[in-house]
């Protein structure tokens, strides 16, 4: 899927492809995710990505935070607009920060560099059914242990149960 255009929220009106690109090409950007867990800890909930970086991988949900937003408030905004996950802020657990750098992005051979805030959310895996946006197109569960999840997934998980203790 080539993409042709996007256009990002902000407060005041949405962002258009041009100056998101500007973006990329000059700053890193912050995004703010979220890690569904099973009540046990012992599955994550992950989403094949449609779009670069890591098209085909299975991966967390966010994207950017929005300027004058504040993290959970970005979180809880991600979870709905990508994977119509209706989440309270109050139930966010904070997981941690992490960097990412990906050689490529939506716009090719522009490197991806973000910093990534993210926060973990426990949800029912028998009752939650997740719509994608688009951005997704697909959803699976994995053990927390499975040994072929993105090695920043791996890196997300360890971080966030260390930070959970």
């Amino acid at each position: 899927m080539k993409l042709k255009s996007i256009m990002v929220p902000t407060k005041e009106k949405l962002l258009p492809l041009k100056e998101y690109r500007k973006l990329f090409e000059i700053s890193p950007i912050c995004t703010v995710d979220v890690l569904f867990f099973n009540k046990n800890f012992t599955k994550i909930l992950l989403f094949k990505r449609n779009n670069e970086p890591l098209r085909g991988v299975y991966f967390a949900t966010g994207g950017r935070l929005l300027k004058g937003e504040r993290f959970l408030d970005g979180a809880v905004r991600q979870a709905m607009r990508e994977v119509g996950a209706k989440i309270s802020k109050n139930r966010l657990i904070w997981g941690g920060i992490q960097e990412e750098i990906h050689p490529n992005s939506i716009f090719g051979k522009i490197s991806y560099h973000a910093v990534a805030i993210f926060y973990g959310y426990l949800i029912d895996e028998n009752k939650f059914k997740p719509m994608m946006d688009g951005q997704h197109s697909e959803y699976k569960w994995f053990s927390i242990k499975d040994k072929n999840l993105h090695p920043y997934i791996k890196s997300r998980i360890k971080q966030f149960l260390k930070n959970y203790e």
